[in-house]
């Protein structure tokens, strides 16, 4: 081989190596963003919760205090079950990255 096509080479490769790089480094990002940006919102809604409870609640003094809870209950199960469906989808999505960067780094 020529040095020229050694050279082209290298740096045809080198610069898939960086173009890997940098994308794998652009999705971490993301994820850090959105684990932020949930997570602030978390701490919102733990700080409404936190000044609901010190107000005075209609239920105090009621005797539907029980099934308002329930249905405090059932909204969370059903939040978190809409979280561990998006946790999924995330996690499914990530080996379809792959193979479609693999193939480009085949081309």
């Amino acid at each position: 081989m020529k040095n020229s096509t050694k050279i082209k080479a290298t740096l045809l490769l080198t610069s898939l190596a960086c173009a890997a790089g940098a994308t794998a480094a652009l999705v971490l990002l993301q994820k850090k963003r959105e684990e932020e940006v949930y997570h602030e919102a978390e701490l919102k809604a733990m700080d409404e919760l936190e000044q609901m409870m010190r107000e005075e609640s209609d239920c105090a003094s009621c005797a539907c205090a029980e099934e308002c809870a329930a249905v405090d209950d059932a909204y969370q199960d059903s939040f978190d079950e809409r979280a561990s469906e998006a946790d999924e989808e995330t996690a499914e999505e990530k080996p379809e990255e792959k193979a479609s960067e693999e193939e480009a780094t085949e081309e």
